[in-house]
């Protein structure tokens, strides 16, 4: 028998037809399972970065309430006195421990603890399951050993100890007894500036990471290691604090490619674990490390988001079949049209073999007959079909990435910009100022009473009330200027060039006048003042942190004298 060379052309060519269609699915699967991947590395550094920020912003909370209680009337006058007769001041201090506690469930412990008497702590309020215990009389302990008491004693005013993190043996520790803790203190100085004595908080590590991680979808796991690279954090708690029981866990043997981490050599790193421990899981992962810039037994902590590349890729299986069933398509129907229309296919064929071995995710098809009504055009709508699902995904996957950056740089309660992006736009606001030798302000603003709100009518209401300083704050101020929310009932203000002193006071009391328009909440008329604090590049400084903490400082300075007030920071 004797073969045309229609039959054997139509026979080459569907052989070509199956194997072009199998190599374009295979490689089209292949190129989206590693975007996918890819795309889950940039969105675990991403959540990273976001719980780092979240996990710095308790430190900061912390560091608030030290500040508050190391500046309170009644921790001075506890520690510049014998005991009798300061039971008013103590009862006082305690009352507000309890408070600061309660409104923090991260606090385990909170002591006044004085520099004389070896260390005595003199007011202290302890957690004990659901309650709060006051700890009085022969229960309070000598401290004066302990490095959080003796090294805090050292600093100047104002500061802050950070301890290492470890699990806590002090002896009557209640509910912090045993658990993976963390001290921070700041000194009680007097007008002289020596310290009497310091105030000191316990904080809750795996309570407080256990509430970040709740946020997280449920296949992350969260790591923490110190600098050493010791597990302080792990999915598997027997591998926590290995060096509290005479053994070394370390995340640099479970994840090699940290160990640069530890090393100091790079700041963040993102990595496929797919040896060891994680041979029969492997998972994605990725890790950074953030440097403690504050008085600290830790120099830097690692902190690290992993989740299984089995979830990560099981978004590829509906692609896969869908590659498959157009591939095997494909390849049947060039086979039919192979073997009966060998000549006249021949040419559009090697057109459309052409287009797809230039295919990639980036560059889309160009050139598919897909208004051709015939077998051809089936063909190449089915590419274009194949083509749309992939870049489909792939602008799902921007999509998220896009969400992912705007939730790390905005407040999700009040939609404005957060510490992080006006931190950004202060920067380029003085790099601007600096060029051309123009000023601008800083607008530090705390809301007064603003416990009240949430005391009286609920948290709800206080979130309303957030919101609605908020629309306030831009509603009076210009679309030039930057309104952002650094945490808590904290706001703060860029105004541009240009500024002068006039247009700053007029700014100023046209928000606290915005203040004073009516707002209700559930029936409810609600009084809402502000206290701001307000710094000008140059006269209060060159950088972004130091415009910024004058502008702190001069708010506290009015909080302090009268309230719903506004002032300037003292020329430095």
């Amino acid at each position: 028998m004797r073969w045309g060379l229609a039959t054997r052309l139509g026979g080459v060519l569907a052989l070509v037809s199956l194997l072009m269609a199998g190599m374009t699915g295979l490689y089209a699967y292949q190129v989206a399972r590693e975007l996918l991947v890819q795309a889950a590395k940039d969105e675990l550094m991403t959540a990273t970065q976001v719980v780092a920020r979240r996990v710095s912003d308790i430190r900061q909370d912390a560091s608030r309430d030290l500040q508050l209680l190391a500046h309170y009337p009644a921790s001075l006058a506890l520690l510049q006195g014998p005991p009798a007769g300061q039971a008013a001041q103590a009862e006082q201090l305690a009352t507000l421990f309890e408070l600061l506690m309660s409104a923090n469930p991260a606090y385990f412990q909170m002591r006044l603890i004085s520099a004389s008497s070896y260390g005595l702590e003199r007011v202290r309020v302890d957690r004990d399951g659901d309650t709060l215990l006051r700890v009085q009389g022969d229960d309070l302990q000598e401290k004066r050993h302990y490095p959080y008491v003796s090294d805090t004693l050292k600093l100047p005013a104002g500061s802050t100890y950070l301890s290492r993190i470890v699990i806590n043996r002090e002896r009557g520790a209640h509910a912090g007894l045993g658990q993976p803790t963390v001290q921070m203190a700041s000194p009680v100085t007097n007008a002289q500036g020596r310290a009497l004595g310091v105030i000191v908080v316990n904080l809750d590590l795996k309570g407080a990471f256990t509430r970040l991680a709740a946020d997280l979808p449920a296949e992350f796991q969260l790591f923490l290691a110190n600098q050493q690279g010791d597990f302080l954090i792990h999915p598997d708690s027997s591998k926590t604090f290995g060096f509290d029981a005479g053994r070394r866990v370390l995340m640099q043997d479970e994840f090699p490619a940290t160990r640069a981490l530890v090393d100091d050599q790079v700041s963040q790193v993102v990595l496929e674990a797919n040896t060891g421990a994680h041979a029969s899981m492997p998972m994605v992962a990725a890790f950074l490390s953030r440097k403690v810039k504050i008085a600290n037994g830790e120099g830097k902590i690692i902190l690290g988001l992993a989740q299984p590349r089995s979830s990560v890729l099981n978004r590829s299986h509906a692609l896969g079949m869908t590659i498959l069933q157009i591939a095997g398509g494909l390849a049947l129907t060039g086979f039919a049209l192979a073997l009966l229309l060998a000549r006249w296919v021949t040419r559009p064929l090697n057109i459309m073999s052409t287009a797809v071995a230039r295919f990639t995710p980036e560059q889309p098809i160009a050139g598919l007959p897909v208004h051709r009504q015939d077998e051809l055009g089936q063909l190449a709508r089915s590419f274009d079909h194949m083509q749309l699902q992939i870049r489909q995904q792939f602008t799902e996957l921007q999509a998220n990435r896009v969400e992912l950056e705007h939730l790390a740089r905005h407040d999700v309660l009040t939609g404005l910009p957060n510490r992080r992006l006006f931190m950004e736009r202060l920067e380029n606001a003085l790099q601007r100022a600096k060029r051309t030798q123009s000023a601008l302000a800083v607008m530090f603003i705390d809301m007064d009473h603003f416990k009240k709100i949430n005391d009286n009518w609920g948290h709800d209401a206080g979130d309303a009330a957030l919101q609605w300083v908020a629309q306030q704050l831009q509603a009076n101020t210009r679309k030039t200027d930057t309104v952002a929310r650094l945490g808590g009932d904290e706001f703060v203000v860029l105004l541009e060039s240009p500024v002068q002193r006039e247009q700053i006071d007029s700014v100023a009391q046209k928000l606290l006048d915005a203040m004073r328009e009516p707002w209700f909440y559930d029936g409810h008329l609600c009084s809402i003042g502000l206290s701001m604090g307000i710094s000008v590049y140059p006269e209060n400084g060159d950088t972004a942190d130091a415009l910024l903490s004058s502008a702190d400082s001069a708010m506290y300075s009015i909080k302090s004298a009268s309230r719903n007030n506004f002032g300037f920071a003292p020329e430095g």
